[in-house]
């Protein structure tokens, strides 16, 4: 991403032990990776960027990006899908794929930051490619390809994330990616400066850590999948969805995530 929007790496003992647990010495003979201890890395730097982590509650690049979610899904249930979706900016012909439809998506929410004060933020743009890549690895698999299909055929793979099932897939997929990306902001830098050291020996060994940690928070976010499915399917029967509701429910999920997080630290 390249911005310092979220800051410098904190100077801090809780963050020093994570660098020791990343680049520190490995015990002689010892050839397990830093992959091994992914759930109490990804529990202590999300501990050091608590502070950090504690924005995307008030962000609006971030709940915009899970209300737009809410919003694709219920359009999928509607008459005239294109139509609905055009009210949130989305604009889709007869023949548009998921890779169309996922980069439509990216372009409403870069359309609502750029009229929001805040504009874009490094949080708001994690948020955005996890919305991205939730989008893109669930409805493509619902599909005949990524570039290929119709605007019929996208509908079809957004319709089953629409029910409380669904709904509860997709939005364990962002989260875990929103909190994966989010963790790899910060740990980035360490893995970088790790490189060649016994716990990180080559390119290889990063690629290993990073799918591990991906894979890590993808598995601790089905703490908030029925959360998410529930809410979802309760909220819309009840008063319907919109930006408000969806921001206390963005709180209590990343609350949720977090909690998890710390508890696997714990169990270690």
């Amino acid at each position: 991403m390249g911005h310092t929007r979220l800051g410098t790496i904190p100077k801090t003992r809780k963050w020093n032990e994570l660098v020791e647990q990343i680049a520190g010495p490995g015990r002689t003979g010892d050839v397990a990776t830093a992959a091994v201890n992914i759930g109490a890395i990804a529990a202590r730097t999300l501990d050091a960027a608590q502070r950090s982590l504690d924005k995307a509650v008030d962000d609006p690049g971030v709940r915009y990006t899970f209300y737009l979610l809410t919003q694709i899904a219920l359009a999928s249930r509607t008459s005239d899908w294109q139509s609905a979706l055009s009210e949130h900016g989305i604009s889709l012909s007869n023949d548009s794929t998921v890779f169309d439809f996922t980069a439509q998506v990216q372009d409403a929410i870069d359309r609502y930051l750029s009229r929001n004060p805040a504009g874009a933020t490094d949080l708001s743009e994690i948020a955005q490619q996890s919305a991205g890549e939730a989008i893109t690895s669930l409805a493509g698999t619902r599909t005949v390809s990524l570039f290929g299909g119709g605007s019929a055929d996208v509908r079809n793979a957004i319709r089953s994330l629409s029910t409380r099932k669904g709904f509860g897939e997709l939005g364990q997929r962002f989260f875990g990616r929103f909190i994966a990306r989010f963790l790899n902001f910060y740990l980035s830098r360490l893995t970088a400066s790790a490189l060649g050291s016994p716990r990180l020996p080559d390119l290889g060994e990063v690629a290993e850590f990073n799918d591990a940690l991906r894979f890590h928070c993808d598995q601790s976010a089905r703490i908030v999948r029925d959360f998410c499915g529930e809410w979802y399917s309760k909220t819309e029967y009840q008063e319907g969805i919109d930006l408000e509701n969806t921001s206390r429910f963005l709180a209590v999920a990343l609350k949720k995530l977090r909690s998890e997080l710390e508890q696997q630290k714990a169990a270690q």
